[in-house]
């Protein structure tokens, strides 16, 4: 009877344990378009005078970032396919080629990029994150060019959901 008992107790106070746990929270979802607050990023050379817009379809693992930008008077965008299970992607902006890994860590997505000029190699670490709201995107940078090594944040609005 002692046994029953106890075995009862046990699964009782598993059932418990199992039912107050934090069940893991998704992945935040960066579908939307999104524009540059220029005013609330952390922003110098080479980004100074950037207008920039995004428009991102994320389903994990999926993320395809469309990126429209306006730097000293000229118009470019670009399109880049990632994946965020680690795996690395390759893609080509303004001829370079781009080698990217994205991964989670929580709720923040790390996108680690390397991209290779005929000059030089850039490093780029990026953390995505949304806000509880789903009303800001925040990118904090570290970009390592050589010797030469900076911290950017950008901060978009979103303008549209996707």
């Amino acid at each position: 009877m002692t046994t029953t008992l106890s075995r009862s107790i046990l699964f009782v106070a598993s059932l418990a344990l199992a039912l107050a746990a934090p069940a893991a929270a998704a992945p935040p979802d960066f579908s939307g378009h999104w524009k540059l607050n220029v005013e609330k990023s952390k922003l110098d050379d080479p980004y100074i005078g950037l207008a920039e817009e995004r428009t991102i379809d994320h389903k994990d693992p999926q993320l395809v970032v469309n990126v429209k930008d306006v730097q000293d008077g000229e118009e470019d965008s670009t399109t880049a396919k990632y994946t965020t299970d680690g795996k690395e992607t390759r893609n080509t902006v303004d001829g370079d080629p781009n080698f990217t890994t994205a991964h989670w860590d929580g709720q923040i997505l790390i996108v680690e990029t390397k991209i290779i000029s005929d000059t030089d190699t850039t490093d780029l670490s990026d953390h995505w994150t949304v806000s509880a709201d789903g009303k800001v995107l925040t990118i904090a940078r570290k970009m390592k060019v050589g010797f030469d090594e900076r911290e950017f944040v950008f901060v978009f609005d979103r303008i549209a959901q996707s």
